[in-house]
Formats: structure tokens, sequence, C-alpha cells
């Protein structure tokens, strides 16, 4: 499985929407994509979306994007904080508010599967809620204690200072091992990985076996 940035010679491929930033969402993705099977599965990450917006309004794109590219098959990553109580039921609305039929809604561990239909295009929409609480630092916290055997703590990951605080503390100790979140990741057996990021995994694993 291989994350790509541009299409050239692929006709088959997952589109990747994330509301949050690039980094490290693209790494780690990118990372854990290479850990499992399906050579011919392709994700294709947009570096320039269409409609650059954050939350849970970059599912707004999907219209252009299912017409634009024809796809059908779409994965779609956010940070927790932009949840305020239920991910399937603040996802399902923002859909039918631009449109889109909801067909079924499938859940797995620490994501969902949505069937929908978006004008003449049927859908398959898997949804990542990172962390899951705030944001991805606090799966990228347990794989390093998982891995390292360093504790973070993330009890003030609710503040915005605290959430700083965090992410320096990670870099911190990547920087003092000597690895980068791309080389956590490579060396960290699937087991690790699978309890660390549980709601990606299990995306990757639902693809992994051809939906």
């Amino acid at each position: 499985m291989k994350v790509v940035d541009n299409l050239k010679g692929i006709e088959s491929y997952f589109l990747l929407i994330s509301g949050n930033g690039t980094f490290p969402e693209r790494v780690l993705f990118k990372s854990l994509c290479r850990k499992f099977d399906g050579e011919d599965t392709t994700v294709f990450y947009i570096d320039h979306p269409i409609k650059k917006q954050t939350g849970l309004n970059a599912l707004n794109a999907i219209p252009l994007y299912s017409k634009k590219y024809q796809i059908s098959s779409i994965i779609f990553i956010v940070d927790g904080e932009h949840i305020k109580e239920n991910a399937a039921i603040e996802i399902r609305k923002q859909l039918e508010s631009k449109g889109i039929g909801i067909n079924e809604i499938l859940p797995l561990q620490g994501a969902f599967l949505i069937k929908c239909k978006s004008g003449p295009y049927d859908i398959l929409l898997f949804c990542i809620i990172l962390g899951p609480e705030v944001f991805i630092e606090e799966e990228v916290a347990r794989l390093i204690e998982l891995k390292l055997g360093v504790k973070i703590d993330l009890s003030r990951k609710g503040e915005p200072t605290g959430r700083k605080a965090i992410k320096s503390q990670i870099r911190q100790i990547l920087r003092k091992k000597g690895i980068d979140i791309e080389e956590l990741v490579m060396n960290t057996g699937k087991l690790k990985l699978e309890k660390a990021f549980p709601n990606i995994c299990a995306v990757l694993k639902k693809i992994e076996e051809k939906v």
C-alpha cells in the first residue's frame, strides 16, 4: 500500500482528505500504509486541495472531488478537537448539508465507513478521528511509550499551550533517540502500531481486505 501526491500512471486509488495540516499526518499515514499489504492499493494525498478548509468543513469538497476525479473511495482524517460530541452524527449532518445521501454507516475500531452518494457517484467514505480526543500527537505519544518506553504527559492536551508542549516533548524525545517519526513507525511491529493507531490501522486493514 502506498501514498502518492500525483496520479501519473495511476487509474485506481483512494483519495485522502485531511481536515488538519499536512504534518505529521502525511508522514505517519505514508509510513503506516507501507506496513500493510496490497501493492496494487494507492492512496492519493492532495497537496493543494480544491477548497482548503479545516475540520469537518473539509468534507464540503467531496462533491467537487467526486466530479473532478470520478472517485468512489475516500479516506477522511480529522483531529478529535473538531468533534463536539458524536463524530458519526456530526459528519452525517455535514455531508447531508452538501446534498450527499447517506446509505449506511458501519463502525470500525476507532473509525467508521460511510456508504454514501454524491450526485451519480456511489462513494465509500472512511472516517478517522485522530487522537481520538484532541490531536494525533496523542497516538504518537502512545507509540513512543510502547516502542521507546518513554511516557509523555498528556494531561494538558485540552489546552493550546499544553498541546504545544506535547509536540515539543515528542520532538525532543525523537531527537534524543536519533530517530524521526517515519523511522519509528517503520521499526515498530504491526501489533504495537495497532495499539497506538487503532483507528488508522482498522481502516487500512479493511482496505487490505478489499473492503
